[in-house]
């Protein structure tokens, strides 16, 4: 999902996501349930809207058959164009998950 970051995936580790060198996300991980669930603050570096922090993600894997359902949740996205472009951002990147692990 981008081309570098700083992960520490432990209940209060940051993480911080290099998109492409302009566009920063960052939070800290609130839940880490291996291999099963992460939950996390999410926000972007100099957005006063969506600041760093300021919403949630909650990322869910549950076996199903051969395969592995994938639930994603992004909560606290303080408008309506907001969600819209983050909604569109998750699919463009679980497509691109999807098509890595096939």
């Amino acid at each position: 999902m981008g081309i570098g970051a700083q992960l520490d995936p432990r209940p209060g580790g940051a993480f911080r996501l290099d998109v492409d060198g302009a566009h920063f996300a960052s939070g800290d991980y609130r839940e880490v349930e291996p291999p099963y669930r992460i939950l996390m603050s999410w926000g972007w570096e100099g957005d006063p809207e969506v600041a760093p922090g300021s919403t949630t993600v909650e990322i869910t894997l549950t076996p199903d058959g051969d395969g592995t359902l994938l639930r994603l949740r992004h909560s606290g996205l303080p408008s309506e164009e907001q969600r819209a472009s983050h909604r569109e951002g998750w699919k463009l990147y679980i497509g691109k998950l999807g098509t890595v692990v096939a």
